[in-house]
Order: structure tokens, then C-alpha cells, then sequence
């Protein structure tokens, strides 16, 4: 019986009453989930954390976050020592480019994985593209429709069956989570989400190779709704391959937007068109260079 394992995490925050300074910090909120079979789980997780120790020298237990690499960024713009107590301190000394090479290969190997599917879902935080909804029903709203396409996904595959796992977040957004999962298992037949475990996990993020790379799938994603280049380049060339398509059309299937509605979907449609006609020059920059 083929075994599944799917990773979720978030970038961006999400509020039902939203500041124009909440809005212009968090324009996006958006969640990701990074699909695997076991067996090529467990192969990834090693060269995962082999390619940590080649090339960063670094310990698997000291995380290397999407958020991490940008932190630095604006600490190196200001000209600032990185703070002890900052989480990324242990990354000081590496540079900018060696980071971003680091999590290119490691998009790399999702891209050259044969079961690998990678999913969004993303909301808008501009008040009059999302009106103001409990994060509760943001929250149902995101899982409803990941654990309805990971049910298509391994319905295609015989006797195949999904785990999914999250990252663990603060005690209120857990405490949402749970209740989430189980109103969606209430409320639905058996026979809605036959292939999914019927349990929620949630992981200590240093020690899940799954969690890490759900977090820079999903802090991609972001980037690339801002039209940052390094994001442009990794959405482009590793991750938009692995999103699964219905008619050869990803948009409300592999990536959707949360609440559903046409006028989101016509402006997330604008945004991936502008991701794809950028040129080449214009994404693959140097953030060491950008310092100098």
C-alpha cells in the first residue's frame, strides 16, 4: 500500500481585522503543502540533510528558514551585526548567495522527485479582495480545499493512502487547526476523505525535512506574489512543474485562492503572467551583489 506524507505550512499572517500596517507587512497570506511518497521521503530527507552539512557546515538541528535568508538581507542593507539572540544567528557568517544556492538544490531534488506534488492556496489581506472572516473559517476554507485535491491525487494511485503533517505554530493557530480538522471530519461523509489519515500531527520544525521544505515552498509563493526575484526563479524553474494540474490548467487547482471567488482568481492569474513573461536577466540577481 503506497504511503503519502504531506507537509503544510504558512507565510504571511492572516487577521479578520486587518491595519493598513498589518496589510502592507502581510499582503499575502498563504499555505503550501509538499506532497511525497514515503520511500522518496525518506531519500530526500537524506540528501537533505547531507547537502546541510556539505555545504553549509552547519548541524541538521540548526534550521535554515526561508524567512532566515531575508532577515539577514536586512540586517546586511543596514549595515547592522546580527544580533546573539536572533535564530539565524548561527547563519552570520554564510553568505547571501551560498543560502539561496542551498535552498535552489534543495527545491531541486522536490523538482527531480517523481512523486512529489507541491499545493497552495493563498489570501488576499487587501479589505476589499477578502472581506473580514474569522481565521477559523480562512483556515477551513485552506485545508477544505488541499485535503479535497490530495484526495483526487490519491485516488489516481491504487490502495495509496496520505498522512499530513504541519508545522508546529503559536497555541491559537494550533488550537484553530484542530478544531478545523475535526468540524471537516464531522461534517463529511466517510467516503469524502477515504484516502486521507483521519489524524492531525503537527511537527517540531529543526527535525522535520517535510516541514522545512514546506516552509520555503510556501515563502516562495509569497515572494513571488511581491515580484521578488530569487522567488520568481525557484517558482519558475523548480516548483511550477510539481503543481498538479486538472486539464492542464493550474489555477483553482493546484493553486487556488481563499475564499474562492472570480475576481481573486482573475487577479492571482494576473500575478502568474507577470511571474512568466519576466526575463531571465531580471530574476537570476545576486543578493551579495545588491549589497556592494
Amino acid at each position: 500500500m503506497p504511503v503519502f506524507f504531506a507537509f503544510s505550512d504558512e507565510s504571511g499572517k492572516y487577521k479578520k481585522e486587518r491595519t493598513d500596517k498589518f496589510i502592507l507587512k502581510n499582503p499575502y497570506y498563504c499555505r503550501s503543502v509538499v506532497l511525497l511518497e514515503a520511500g522518496d521521503w525518506i531519500k530526500l530527507k537524506d540528501e537533505f540533510y547531507r547537502l546541510k552539512k556539505d555545504l553549509l557546515s552547519i548541524d541538521h538541528q540548526q534550521e535554515v528558514k526561508w524567512s532566515y535568508i531575508w532577515s539577514l538581507f536586512k540586517h546586511s542593507q543596514k549595515g547592522e551585526e546580527i544580533p546573539k539572540n536572533k535564530p539565524y544567528f548561527h547563519l552570520r557568517n554564510h553568505s547571501l548567495d551560498l543560502l539561496i544556492d542551498f535552498i535552489r538544490k534543495v527545491l531541486q531534488f522536490l523538482s527531480e522527485c517523481r512523486s512529489c506534488h507541491i499545493m497552495f492556496t493563498l489570501t488576499f489581506n487587501d479589505r476589499e479582495k477578502t472581506k473580514p472572516l474569522e481565521m477559523k473559517k480562512i483556515a477551513k476554507y485552506h485545508i477544505g480545499h488541499v485535503w479535497d485535491l490530495a484526495e483526487k491525487e490519491m485516488r489516481k494511485i491504487p490502495e495509496s493512502v496520505c498522512i499530513f503533517f504541519f508545522n508546529r505554530e503559536e497555541p491559537a493557530l494550533e488550537k484553530c487547526l484542530k478544531e478545523v480538522f475535526f468540524e471537516i471530519y464531522r461534517e463529511s461523509p466517510p467516503e469524502k476523505y477515504s484516502r486521507i489519515k483521519d489524524s492531525l500531527n503537527f511537527e517540531y520544525f529543526p527535525q522535520s525535512f517535510g516541514g522545512q521544505v514546506a516552509d520555503y515552498c510556501a515563502g516562495v509563493l509569497n515572494g513571488c506574489c511581491r515580484l521578488y526575484p530569487q522567488s520568481i526563479d525557484f517558482f519558475r524553474n523548480q516548483i511550477w512543474p510539481k503543481i498538479p494540474k486538472e486539464k492542464n490548467e493550474a489555477l483553482g487547482y493546484g493553486i487556488a485562492e481563499i475564499p474562492k471567488n472570480s475576481k481573486n482568481r482573475a487577479y492571482l492569474k494576473g500575478i502568474l503572467e507577470e511571474i512568466f513573461v519576466t526575463e531571465e536577466k531580471n530574476y537570476r540577481v545576486s543578493l551579495d551583489a545588491k549589497l556592494k
